[in-house]
């Protein structure tokens, strides 16, 4: 029978990670209860991008902390991995940006329109891995089978 090894995972490799999947989880804090949306998302220039309406629920967390979460598993062989993403939450306004974001694959599965661009500054990032051995390899972390 093997044996569970939960190691931890490097800020560079948890970019990585992230990069690779395209839907996570954002939690925040909306009227003194935590909440929990899952969106699509990209990573660049050290930050986490995501679309939303305009009048949403994102343009209420401008300027808030928030923390935003990415995984993949393969649920026959009991691995996986996590990422955890603490940081701020900014609209970015600067219309250079949000041409650029937006023009960089980050599309949204929720129906449109999706013009607002929302930035999390990563403040903390945190991952790990869970493998049924020591010698996981990226397959195995990625989800694929």
């Amino acid at each position: 029978m093997s044996v569970p090894d939960l190691a931890p995972l490097g800020p560079a490799r948890c970019r990585a990670l992230l990069a690779s999947v395209p839907l996570g989880r954002l939690a925040f804090v909306r009227d003194g209860r935590p909440e929990v949306r899952p969106v699509n998302f990209t990573v660049a220039d050290d930050a986490i991008w995501l679309r939303s309406g305009r009048n949403s629920w994102a343009d209420r967390l401008d300027g808030q902390p928030v923390t935003f979460e990415a995984d993949a598993y393969d649920p026959g062989g009991h691995t996986g991995w996590s990422v955890i993403v603490t940081g701020t939450a900014t609209l970015a306004t600067d219309v250079e940006t949000v041409a650029a974001q937006l023009g960089a694959g980050l599309r949204s599965w929720a129906p449109p329109p999706r013009d607002r661009l929302l930035r999390i500054g990563v403040d903390r990032i945190e991952g790990r891995r869970l493998a049924l051995r020591p010698d996981a390899d990226d397959a195995t972390e990625s989800g694929a089978p």
